[in-house]
């Protein structure tokens, strides 16, 4: 059973000096947000419909979900949010191509999400050192959910899967989001619109012009997917992916904030074939009475950027391109952000990024 507490904890982590704030971006993935908004937001509605459950973890106990820090301040509840690239939601071997934590602050009035790069290099229990995604592969949620729990020291007990087939449905049933493409930006997404047709069915719905427009669920869709092209802003890769994906996210937020009670059932409707999760009605519709009053929403990505990679490649080739950095230094951050509401950029002008190698260590005291 969730349970918000309203009790005033000690601070978790601190930074070793003040520093200046600045400013913060709204961070995020397409399906995720739907996850970790919408369906709270719009979870009065849920005892109407049926849903996918999955109540197997509540027999699992904290050590079987890896929690090792049962002294975790209980104002904070974390849920993870993981997306899979499958049509099936009970589909073996596969990845979890995008991750999140849902942090629900009942002490600072915030909702707040961070997202891990897929390719971040940790171990996983009885399987090595891998990209986090496979754990999902390996293991399902219970297994995806430890990984997180044993790397980034969390206590992470709920959580909520979603398949990408879903996705147009969903962001079509909220009103499609507006995005302003560079054409570069448009001839990608219209190679991602073609390739998802013939994997998955969907529409085949080229985007006809670049600039200002609102885009359709399909269509969003493969702008979120878009990874080889510069944003508007100029990021290149998987970080510029997360920046198009963070943007969608805050589109969808705000729509799911303000959407009038007409269109309720029609999201809900949309959303729920897409999605299995741990969390109970009961469970569900608590963290929905948190939204009630002023709600902030601020996100942070795992890595926040190169600054915090580590150079040294004593890792295998054979694991391929990795996403390398300290995971204690993660952890730490990750810590401070969730429990402290201390954001990320304070954090790191306060604590410079440690990148020492760990795979070689971790290796030889695990052979």
């Amino acid at each position: 059973m969730i349970y918000l507490s309203q009790n005033k904890r000690t601070s978790h982590v601190k930074p070793k000096a003040k520093s200046k704030k600045r400013g913060f971006a709204i961070f995020g993935t397409v399906f995720l947000s739907i996850i970790g908004v919408v369906s709270i937001a719009l979870s009065g509605l849920l005892w109407y419909f049926q849903y996918n459950r999955n109540s197997s973890l509540d027999a699992l106990t904290d050590a079987d979900l890896g929690i090792k820090d049962n002294t975790l301040p209980d104002d904070v509840i974390n849920i993870a949010l993981f997306g899979i690239d499958a049509r099936n939601l009970h589909a073996s071997r596969a990845n979890s191509d995008s991750i999140m934590i849902l942090s629900i602050d009942s002490t600072h009035k915030k909702i707040k999400m961070t997202s891990i790069m897929r390719d971040s290099l940790v171990p996983i229990e009885g399987r090595g050192a891998r990209k986090i995604n496979a754990a999902y592969s390996f293991g399902g949620p219970e297994l995806a959910i430890k990984t997180i729990n044993q790397n980034f020291n969390l206590n992470i007990r709920d959580y909520a899967t979603v398949n990408f087939s879903g996705m147009a449905d969903i962001i079509e049933a909220m009103g499609g989001i507006e995005v302003e493409l560079t054409e570069a930006e448009r001839k990608d997404a219209n190679i991602h619109l073609r390739w998802m047709a013939i994997e998955s069915g969907l529409k085949n719905d080229q985007i006809k012009t670049a600039g200002k427009q609102t885009l359709n669920g399909i269509q969003a869709v493969a702008f979120a997917r878009i990874r080889h092209v510069r944003t508007i802003n100029g990021v290149n890769d998987d970080y510029g992916r997360t920046d198009r994906q963070r943007y969608v996210m805050e589109q969808l937020f705000n729509k799911a904030m303000s959407m009038g009670k007409s269109k309720y059932p029609s999201v809900i409707k949309a959303l729920l074939p897409h999605m299995e999760t741990s969390l109970s009605y009961s469970d569900i519709l608590n963290l929905a009475g948190f939204l009630t009053g002023d709600i902030q929403f601020e996100q942070m990505r795992m890595p926040e950027g190169y600054k915090m990679q580590i150079s040294t490649r004593d890792y295998p080739s054979s694991l391929g391109s990795v996403v390398y950095y300290n995971l204690n230094y993660a952890a730490d951050m990750l810590h401070a952000f969730i429990y402290d509401d201390i954001k990320q950029a304070d954090y790191m002008a306060a604590n410079p990024p440690v990148t020492t190698p760990w795979y070689t260590t971790w290796a030889n005291s695990n052979s």
